[in-house]
């Protein structure tokens, strides 16, 4: 049987300016029959002072806790049942979902009770056997990175928005001074629209969950050769993220900076084959009474 085992590499750093990190991070990992699953996750908290930190913490927070108490009795279900990976992946983006607006109304209670306008972005990545699953708003990003480096998700910024009416170009884009400024994110409006998406993966796929404090200074191809070319090892994966990092605070880390990285490792796993020929020796020793 093919399993599959994570190499993951993660940090969070407060940047060159900043007095606070209002950034927050989450790695969760799982294992099953057929391997590892995980929940990698960025949020990149607004508001000032210690208010988005807050704010990303409660995402941080929930999440953690909906892995160890929800999450569990979906994929029991499964074990309980004969399910496919699209049926379990449905309950869980319904699950997702739903603890997203909760989070949502969350934040915005918090910011009502301290009277300050505090958000956060929420970055998420799921992977469940050979499927990815991801819920996302705001400006943090997730690469996928394997023969090319594609982007998953789409930026929910002001400048974003000009870029895709045709109003301003993409290298405007990264020095504008209202790059900053969020068309969407959770702490602000109660009806959120999150955005989704979801694929199939193959073997040879890693994935990059970051916030704009990272993307912001690296191009898409520093970040493919990078990440693309390290081994599939949890520290040569950290020291690669590492090296990024030092490249983005020389460049002038004004931003808070986070990045999850995750490579994938494909095995073969020999224990199922012989536990079965264990069991063909056992009946056959059972029909003629031994040898």
């Amino acid at each position: 049987m093919l399993k599959r085992s994570f190499a993951i590499g993660a940090l969070t750093d407060i940047g060159n300016v900043k007095k606070t990190n209002e950034d927050n991070i989450l790695v969760k990992v799982g294992d099953k029959k057929n391997g590892e699953f995980g929940l990698f996750l960025v949020a990149d908290g607004m508001g000032g002072l210690a208010a988005g930190e807050v704010a990303s913490g409660i995402i941080v927070n929930e999440f953690n806790l909906w892995w160890e108490r929800q999450l569990p009795g979906i994929l029991n279900q499964e074990g309980n049942t004969v399910l496919d990976t699209d049926t379990v992946l449905n309950a869980i983006s319904w699950e997702l979902d739903r603890l997203i607006q909760d989070i949502n109304k969350k934040i915005i209670r918090f910011g009502l009770s301290i009277n300050a306008k505090v958000g956060s972005t929420l970055t998420l990545l799921f992977i469940y056997q050979n499927k990815y699953l991801i819920k996302h708003v705001g400006d943090s990003r997730i690469y996928r990175i394997n023969s090319s480096i594609t982007k998953l998700t789409e930026d929910h910024s002001w400048v974003a928005q000009q870029v895709k009416e045709g109003k301003i170009k993409e290298e405007e884009a990264k020095y504008h001074p209202k790059r900053n400024i969020l068309t969407r994110c959770l702490g602000v409006m109660e009806n959120l629209e999150i955005f989704e998406a979801c694929g199939d993966i193959s073997d040879d796929d890693g994935f990059l969950v970051c916030s704009d404090g990272f993307h912001n200074y690296l191009d898409e191809h520093e970040i493919y050769c990078s990440l693309s070319s390290c081994k599939k090892e949890d520290a040569d994966v950290q020291k690669t993220l590492r090296e990024l990092l030092e490249i983005v605070k020389l460049r002038g880390a004004a931003d808070n900076i986070s990045a999850v990285a995750v490579c994938q490792h494909i095995y073969r796993d020999y224990s199922d084959s012989i536990l079965n020929i264990k069991g063909i020796i056992n009946r056959i020793t059972g029909n003629f009474g031994g040898w």
